[in-house]
């Protein structure tokens, strides 16, 4: 059996990123030989997850650590045939027989860090660098320990702070000597009289139900729960009988009441599920318990941030997802990498009857890497504004997810502000079904980012491929998106869609299109044909061969 592993950080954001390497893990675990696990640190639901990236995980093992220093880099990736490291601006170092390292593109690692992050860093990254050390071997007493799913922060958990469960949590514990000991707290703003709590342990790989507890909680109410470990084989052990210190391992199953709290993030509800709060209480010495907590005030990126490309030769191959990417990767890192185009499900999406839609989808943020919906907004409110009969008739559609982050929020509701009384719909994390239906019912597809800035000065403000213009087109819109970044390897000028090099020429072309000035059935006939070069099944070929080769050269690693 090929253990492969694919870490994803951002898992639980379901941006492009992470359906690319979800994808990848679809793919894989349905080959016989393959176990694959996607690996995080901060749990997410992987049916969550496969529902809003429109993908079956069900062959999936997820994996969650705690600590993603580079000293726990060997823990996390060791134990793999094939490593693959698909996370945005990660240096993490790879450790497995055979490691792949998936450039999105060669963004600089600073590229988000303002003054104080700067600062920090200058100033207290040796003492993050050595507390993480620390915590590293402090960590090793939690060896054993394994998250399996079921805690929203499995840090927070490590560092044995209060972590929420989501009202289902499994927890292994192996190679058992000690009493197994675990906080429970009824939070008091879970607004419950009464928390009940189900503990039951089995034998690691035995369903047969050895211990079981229900604890009722009050509000704010914490209690540790000790199991000795002379009663984890159902009766209290003699030392006598010799089997007291007999190491076993076991699965711990949590099942407590559950609440969606009242309080607001941002100006969004937090509609998560939350049930027991949940502490790791095994015993420390009082030093080792400090340090933990003043870890958990420690930025991680002080102990991430690397001080150079040293990580890269861990990997013994760099995947781009582009031309424009594989161009910049050479020319900002002096290293080769293998083209693999992003899979776009294009049999999926399919016209339908058009309406006077024009659409534009990407994730809501205001970072370097904004797909400019602020912007369309503004220039559409001018096309419509100039225009008023021709464009009366017609709707902007922005669509997208947004993380829950004021800065990202605040983002969505200035566009909110600026669009009001304008034909203009922001929709936030819709689901699958809505946005393929959205896309099959659009005239128009823009796509802007990048626009108005310097490509040479700043490349990663550009898109570097393009997945939601493939989307566009498999669903039989017609594409206007900027000259540049990877959209120029999509779109043929006049051909399968339009290239714009300004805000004007993006209305230019809208408004002929609008007008009825363009051959609407070529274009469209074009962009579908088009769409197929960078389907899902082109993908899994090229990414099974690419696997092929790796394992391969297992032989000689």
């Amino acid at each position: 059996m090929i253990k492969i592993g694919i870490y994803d950080r951002y898992l639980s954001t379901f941006g492009g990123g992470e359906r690319y390497s979800c994808k990848m893990a679809e793919i894989l675990s349905r080959q016989n030989n393959y176990s694959v696990d996607i690996v995080t640190d901060i749990y997410s639901d992987l049916n969550k997850v496969s529902s809003r990236l429109n993908l079956d995980l069900s062959k999936v093992n997820l994996k969650v650590f705690p600590f993603l220093s580079a000293e726990y880099a060997q823990r996390i990736t060791g134990n793999y045939d094939i490593f693959i490291n698909a996370t945005y601006l990660s240096s993490l170092p790879a450790f497995g027989k055979r490691n792949i390292y998936l450039c999105y593109f060669p963004t600089k690692f600073d590229v988000d860090f303002r003054f104080i992050h700067r600062f920090l860093l200058v100033f207290f990254r040796p003492a993050a660098i050595w507390l993480y050390r620390i915590a590293d071997r402090i960590n090793k007493d939690f060896k054993d320990i394994e998250v399996v799913e079921g805690i929203y922060d499995i840090k927070k958990f490590f560092l044995r702070r209060g972590s929420w469960s989501s009202g289902r949590t499994v927890l292994t514990y192996k190679n058992v000597v000690q009493p197994i000991r675990l906080g429970f707290k009824n939070p008091a703003t879970s607004n419950m009289d009464l928390m009940s709590c189900n503990i039951s342990l089995s034998e690691y790989g035995n369903k047969k139900i050895i211990y079981k507890k229900l604890l009722t909680l009050k509000p704010g109410e914490k209690r540790i729960l000790e199991i000795p470990s002379g009663r984890l084989n159902g009766s209290k052990i003699s030392k006598e009988s010799g089997m007291a210190n007999k190491s076993l391992s076991y699965t711990m199953e949590i099942i407590s009441d559950t609440f969606i709290p009242e309080r607001k993030v941002g100006g969004f509800k937090d509609s998560r599920t939350l049930g027991v709060v949940l502490y790791c209480e095994d015993r420390i010495s009082n030093f080792k318990k400090l340090i933990l907590k003043i870890l958990g005030f420690v930025p991680l990126f002080l102990v991430s941030y690397p001080k150079n490309f040293k990580f890269l030769e861990s990997y013994n191959r760099i995947l781009s997802i582009s031309q424009y990417s594989e161009k910049w990767i050479k020319k900002l890192w002096n290293k080769e990498s293998t083209i693999l185009y992003p899979p776009v499900d294009v049999e999926n999406f399919a016209p339908a009857g058009k309406d006077n839609i024009i659409l534009s989808v990407g994730r809501f943020f205001p970072e370097h890497h904004n797909k400019k919906q602020l912007e369309m907004a503004q220039n559409f409110i001018d096309l419509y504004t100039k225009n008023p009969q021709i464009m009366k008739n017609f709707t902007l559609y922005l669509a997208g997810g947004v993380e829950d982050k004021e800065e990202h929020i605040d983002y969505v509701e200035s566009i909110k502000k600026l669009s009001e009384n304008f034909p203009i719909k922001v929709l936030t994390n819709i689901d699958w079904d809505k946005l393929a239906e959205l896309f099959a019912r659009s005239l128009i597809f823009w796509h802007a980012s990048g626009m108005g800035e310097d490509e040479n000065r700043h490349p990663e403000k550009f898109e570097h491929f393009g997945i939601t213009t493939v989307e566009a087109m498999a669903s039989g819109c017609i594409p206007v998106v900027i000259n540049k970044g990877g959209q120029t390897e999509i779109i043929q000028n006049s051909y399968n869609g339009f290239l714009f090099e300004s805000w004007d020429e993006l209305k230019e072309i809208t408004l002929k299109i609008c007008r009825g000035n363009i051959d609407f059935n070529s274009i469209r006939g074009n962009a579908v044909k088009s769409s197929k070069k960078f389907s899902s099944l082109n993908f899994e070929k090229k990414l099974l061969d690419l696997i092929k080769t790796e394992i391969d050269n297992l032989g000689s690693t």
